[in-house]
């Protein structure tokens, strides 16, 4: 019987991801160069290379599919490179200086500790919106929702009627003060513009993105997702024409940085931000299930940047106000942060100290490093790689797309003759700077959380993390890495597997303990309003999952941490029992006696998941078997901590589970290269998986 398939897709800065999973449990990965100037097109190759690998035409791939789900990186690319939308601005009266004044801040958001570093050249970033396209109407909300000023009728369709019709706006961003407490207001602005303007026009409420409280960051967020909202809207209507008319006639679902999907019309853009790395999150929640993992550390090392996430005893984090192209945003995203320690990542020379600096600029997909031969002539980490000999330039992308030493060496000598090293000792140097950059990212993560390093597996994936995970991992004291056969498609693995998943958050001030009937109409009224949104979606209220999160601090503190309720309605009792839970979890976090329990505990959010189950294919283990002999298909020398070793090579398609592989070694798959340097052992287990142990 034919499979019946699910497609991940996962556009990264490099390459665009395809993962096929079978209703059989059969898996497939195929990537493709990502096009930024049509990502559509980058997307239509990898699915052709898909097809070609299952022995396919694309049409009958495409009929055969059920689903295709897609994480997406144009939301987050149009706010990198400042490609979006003209936008207008609505606000109360008096506020319309806000995207301008930010926070103090503001002035580092966004920027890496080097950039903060140099003070005389920091600078707040210029708002999404022109200054003159703002427009202020008369009307006021106090905090409690009351209205204290009316909303002037004739103020907002003039306002409305010259941002659109003189001004020529192509996206409206509708920011009132404190409508996250009551929207009345911003209601009534939604009405006039869809009665007049309807679809010639997109427009964003922050009542309906947010309704949590932070003036800044609430308009960041509806200016974000008016910003990149239409191209968003546009890449997507267009993909999905491309799909439709190659023969696909399932459902289409977008990825959401909350780890859930959508279906395109439920999704707000600003919601795709962070979506890729999203889906990471996701695979690794399911293997972890499968394996028994409750802590894992995500490393996903692709072409441009390294992602970290966290992944403890069945739960992620959510960013409180994730930074993006120096702007908080109020979206439920989930914690991964990124720095630029990718494959492409560029090194040069200081000359005027001397000194090797790599990243955190990348060569992305074009030119892409020297060694790709396509004009780039720069060193990247990728080169250094090729130069040390761990990657071999016949069999990159499984021999698909050869790379070339030479180029690589040109680029190298470059810098190595502005430090009077040799070129060997450039690219080692490389190799060791990046491995200690993604070292102290994952440090940082770590230790601010509340645990140590060595108490976590290390999760390798991407296509480029596998080279360098047991560098970095022995440098924090970690000793077991795992690498799937999945590893180089693994976000747009996450993604096929995914669920669907809507979010609302909520702002609230309770002293605890309070009238659990407060409580418990906050959660009524974002429940009911997740539960229209899911059945939209098609799914009854019998399959449909709800998990609810408070966000709880001790009295007079301004920053909180969000706990898992495992309660549906609160009473008397659960009402005690929430401050026992948070105050156990904030020792957790922050160390015996750094709480302060007779201060009292507040209630500052709630957020609620809803969650609707998609079918997923099952991993099948297979019976390990270590007594055949394991044969290497060739050897080679490559370069490692100051010297010469000679390597075996094994093809990862030939080792069986319950194989060994001794150090030093390299496994080889089509979109990956895995290095076993000394001190380090791997192993193949039931499920094809290579775990790699390091000793102390």
């Amino acid at each position: 019987m034919r499979d019946k398939w699910i497609i991940g897709v996962d556009i990264g800065g490099t390459f665009t991801d395809v993962a096929l999973v079978g209703n059989s449990g059969t898996v497939y990965m195929s990537k493709a160069p990502t096009t930024p100037s049509d990502p559509a097109n980058g997307v239509m190759d990898a699915l052709k290379r898909a097809a070609e690998i299952i022995s396919e035409p694309l049409s009958n791939l495409l009929g055969d599919t059920q689903r295709i789900t897609h994480g997406s990186t144009i939301a987050t690319n149009a706010l990198l490179t400042r490609d979006g939308a003209k936008v207008g601005l609505v606000t109360t009266k008096g506020f319309e200086d806000t995207p301008y004044i930010m926070r103090a801040i503001g002035r580092v958001d966004g920027l890496s500790e080097e950039e903060i570093r140099h003070v005389m050249f920091l600078s707040k970033p210029t708002p999404l919106v022109d200054r003159h396209l703002i427009k202020g109407v008369p009307e006021r909300m106090d905090a409690e929702g009351n209205p204290v000023i009316p909303l002037s009728t004739e103020a907002i369709n003039t306002a409305v009627d010259e941002l659109i019709e003189i001004h020529k706006v192509e996206a409206l961003a509708v920011c009132l003060l404190n409508s996250w407490a009551n929207p009345e207001h911003e209601q009534k602005v939604l009405d006039y513009v869809e009665s007049a303007y309807g679809e010639r026009i997109y427009s964003s409420y922050s009542h309906r993105l947010a309704r949590v409280a932070g003036e800044y960051a609430r308009m960041n967020t509806v200016l974000a997702d008016c910003f990149v909202g239409p191209k968003v809207k546009q890449y997507l209507s267009h993909l999905e024409q491309q799909l439709r008319q190659a023969g696909f006639g399932g459902i289409f679902l977008l990825m959401q940085g909350n780890g859930g999907l959508a279906s395109p019309e439920q999704c707000a853009p600003v919601a795709t931000l962070q979506s890729g790395p999203a889906g990471g999150m996701l695979a690794t929640s399911q293997m972890a299930q499968l394996l028994g993992h409750s802590q894992v550390i995500t490393a996903d090392m692709g072409g441009t940047s390294f992602d970290v996430g966290l992944y403890s005893n069945g739960y992620w984090r959510y960013a409180t106000e994730p930074v993006f192209d120096r702007f908080r945003i109020l979206q439920p995203i989930i914690e991964i942060e990124s720095i630029g320690a990718g494959g492409g990542t560029i090194a040069h020379a200081d000359p005027q100290l001397g000194r090797l600096i790599v990243g955190p600029a990348s060569a992305g997909a074009d030119p892409g490093p020297a060694s790709y031969g396509q004009g780039g002539n720069q060193p990247t980490v990728t080169d250094a790689n090729v130069a040390l000999r761990i990657l071999d330039p016949e069999y990159f992308l499984g021999g698909a797309h050869p790379l070339h030493p030479e180029k690589a060496s040109e680029a190298l000598q470059k810098v190595a003759s502005v430090l009077n090293l040799d070129e060997l000792e450039v690219a080692a140097g490389i190799h060791q700077i990046i491995n200690g950059k993604m070292a102290d990212l994952i440090r940082r993560q770590v230790i601010r959380s509340g645990y140590l390093p060595g108490d976590f597996v290390l999760y390798a994936f991407g296509g480029a993390a596998a080279i360098h995970a047991v560098g970095f991992a022995r440098d924090l004291g970690i000793h077991t890495i795992v690498v799937f056969p999945t590893s180089p498609v693994f976000s747009a693995f996450g993604i096929a597997m995914a669920d669907v998943v809507h979010t609302k958050m909520m702002t609230c001030h309770y002293s605890l303990p309070t009238d659990p009937e407060l409580i418990n109409s906050s959660l009524d009224e974002l429940e009911n309003e997740l539960l229209a949104v899911m059945e939209q979606e098609n799914f009854s209220r019998s399959q449909i999952t709800l998990k609810r999160y408070m966000t709880l601090r001790f009295r007079r503190q301004m920053i909180g941490v969000e706990i898992e309720v495992p309660w549906a309605r609160f009473g008397e009792t659960e009402m005690t029992d929430i401050q026992k839970v948070f105050a156990e979890r904030y020792q957790t976090l922050y160390g015996k006696g750094a709480g302060n329990e007779e201060a009292g505990t507040e209630l500052g959010a709630i957020r609620v998941d809803a969650i609707g189950p998609v079918p997923k294919a099952s991993l099948k283990p297979q019976e390990t078997d270590s007594s055949r002999t394991l044969t290497a298909k060739g050897e080679r020398k490559i370069f490692l901590q100051g010297d010469w070793h000679l390597a075996q090579v094994y093809d990862w398609d030939q080792v069986l589970p319950g194989q060994q592989i001794d150090p030093v070694s390299i496994v080889e798959a089509a979109f990956t290269t895995v290095l076993i340097p000394p001190g380090s052992t791997g192993i193949f287990d039931q499920y094809g998986n290579l775990v790699l142990h390091i000793s102390n």
